[in-house]
């Protein structure tokens, strides 16, 4: 009696997975730092919350108004080997809200606020000019925020905490493990 077993070929299986690896990591590396959003708080070994911010601007949520930040994570695809992923990144804010700092005040800050003040505060326009003493709502809460904002010294400093969203984590490496060896296992049985 004799049975025909058709032998897999091992050596392309693995290299199916080792090509799929690199793309695994990529997927679930954004998924985990896009839900750092949601859960509003980052997850090394152990949660981390974000401090809540007092900003009348911050939209549903802290560091989510209108999802640019989170939305502007990808995978650099000039680095992405089977060997190396990077996943980043690319606003001008997002070191600063990542690791946290301090920002310095400029003029043309000022002049946003400004601006924005009068708009929230509904303060007349004539021509380029406002009518700063009839303004209607000076009290919403937007309008003192603004109003704070621009008064602040040219050259004066404002920290922003760390509110990191991106980085190592310990979960995140154990996420894509699971994930790889999930796949791998499924490829398996397919094989057999």
């Amino acid at each position: 009696m004799s049975t025909n077993i058709e032998i897999p070929d091992f050596e392309k299986l693995a290299q199916k997975l080792i090509n799929e690896a690199k793309t695994i990591s990529a997927v679930e590396a954004k998924r985990f730092f896009q839900d750092t959003f949601r859960k509003k708080g980052f997850t090394d070994t152990a949660f981390e919350e974000w401090e809540e911010t007092t900003n009348p601007f911050k939209g549903s949520g802290t560091m989510y108004k209108g999802g640019h930040l989170m939305g502007s994570i990808r995978r650099n695809d000039a680095e992405f080997s089977k060997n190396r992923v990077i996943i980043e990144s690319n606003t001008r804010y997002s070191k600063i809200n990542n690791e946290g700092g301090h920002i310095t005040v400029t003029p043309r800050m000022k002049k946003f606020f400004w601006i924005k003040y009068a708009e929230i505060a509904q303060v007349p326009k004539v021509g380029d000019k406002y009518l700063w003493s009839k303004a209607k709502r000076p009290n919403h809460p937007k309008a003192v925020f603004c109003k704070s904002m621009a008064l602040l010294e040219t050259g004066a400093k404002i920290k922003i905490p760390k509110r990191q969203f991106m980085g190592h984590s310990t979960t995140m490496m154990q996420q894509i493990e699971k994930a790889f060896f999930d796949i791998m296992l499924a490829k398996w049985k397919e094989t057999f």
